[in-house]
């Protein structure tokens, strides 16, 4: 396996295009419409383009346009993380601003390892440091162009990508298997506290009846 690594910036590696702009406010259309992904659609590290919604967009689109296995990375907000373009519905989808897409352009670079890449410590760390505005929070395309990207061999990006894939599918499992261990602990404490009421109801329902049999008794004794 070999580990030689080749340093170049993510523009030099990567098409990058911005997503389109709207005119005017977006309105959702049933059974009608162009496909699209926009920032709300982005969740996690892989985005399934059968999730998109149909919206009346006008215009040339085909520079918007989004393919298997591009990146969508999250120009704005707090969040500015990549997801991989899994999936499709078989039909033109296009990106919709501020969600931007990543094409690899170079042979040899796995949009798996793109995504890890930009989802990394160092590389956010990068991106907070040229992120503008304060209350709307932007990545310029200048600096996700600058951004640096060690590109290791074919071999070792698919030995990222399934260890990251993995490690991902172990956190999901974890996460499923403390929520279940939480459901049943909360049913067992019910059962628990339904348990301790009904012996607390029995209780009180021999005490009640106890002694008036007992002060009948003694009544039908003394006459």
């Amino acid at each position: 396996m070999t580990y030689s690594i080749k340093n170049v910036t993510l523009g030099e590696a990567c098409e990058i295009r911005a997503g389109y702009t709207a005119r005017a406010a977006l309105k959702e259309s049933a059974g009608e419409g162009v496909r699209a992904i926009q920032l709300r659609d982005l969740h996690g590290e892989q985005v399934d383009l059968g999730s998109a919604g149909r919206y009346d967009l006008d215009g040339k689109l085909d520079r918007y346009l989004i393919e298997l296995g591009d990146v969508l990375f999250r120009s704005r907000g707090e969040n500015n993380t990549a997801s991989l373009v899994v999936g499709g519905a078989g039909e033109a989808t296009v990106a919709l601003l501020p969600v931007m897409i990543i094409r690899p352009k170079v042979a040899g670079l796995l949009p798996e390892y793109v995504v890890w890449s930009i989802n990394q410590h160092e590389a956010q760390r990068y991106l907070d440091l040229g992120a503008r505005g304060t209350n709307l929070r932007m990545i310029p395309r200048e600096c996700l162009e600058t951004l640096p990207l060690h590109i290791p061999s074919l071999d070792v990006q698919r030995m990222i990508a399934e260890l990251d894939a993995l490690s991902a599918t172990e956190t999901r499992l974890l996460h499923e298997l403390a929520e279940a261990k939480r459901k049943f602990t909360r049913f067992a404490l019910l059962q628990q506290v339904r348990s301790a009421q009904l012996h607390c109801n029995e209780a009180e329902h021999n005490g009640a009846h106890g002694p008036s049999k007992t002060v009948g008794k003694s009544q039908r004794t003394n006459s």
